[in-house]
């Protein structure tokens, strides 16, 4: 098992749409200084593209206590068809979720937010499985 590369992502919102302090670059750049911070709404969402396909086996997320979500439904970005539910805890910890399922594009799709105005701030995300290896016929 190792750590998948995302090529691409977007969020369902930014801060003040303020990319420069609260993009969602910061969940990716390995600093525990830096984080994602989303605007209120009903639910929050972060669509991933990685580098290839791949059989994803497990994904580490950590929220700020406060502003972080009760579910996450993590769905086939290209089907819409929902893959499986995490349950995080309010927690300022890495949280590690054991899951199985095939793709090369997913959506994390947070309802039931702790924070009353419906924000959500994760300071990193990683994917871990493996790469589906190409086979080349000559």
């Amino acid at each position: 098992m190792s750590a998948l590369k995302v090529v691409s992502s977007s969020v369902s919102s930014v801060l003040q749409r303020n990319n420069k302090e609260h993009g969602r670059k910061f969940m990716f750049d390995g600093s525990p200084d830096t984080a994602w911070s989303s605007d209120g709404g009903e639910k929050q969402q972060i669509y991933l593209k990685l580098e290839q396909k791949s059989t994803l086996s497990k994904i580490k997320i950590q929220f700020q206590g406060g502003f972080s979500a009760r579910q996450c439904d993590i769905q086939d970005s290209e089907s819409g068809e929902i893959l499986c539910t995490i349950h995080p805890a309010d927690s300022n910890v890495v949280q590690e979720f054991p899951v199985t399922m095939e793709t090369d594009s997913l959506s994390l799709c947070f309802t039931q937010l702790t924070d009353f105005y419906g924000r959500l701030i994760v300071y990193s995300l990683e994917l871990f499985g493996e790469r589906y290896k190409r086979l080349d016929y000559y």
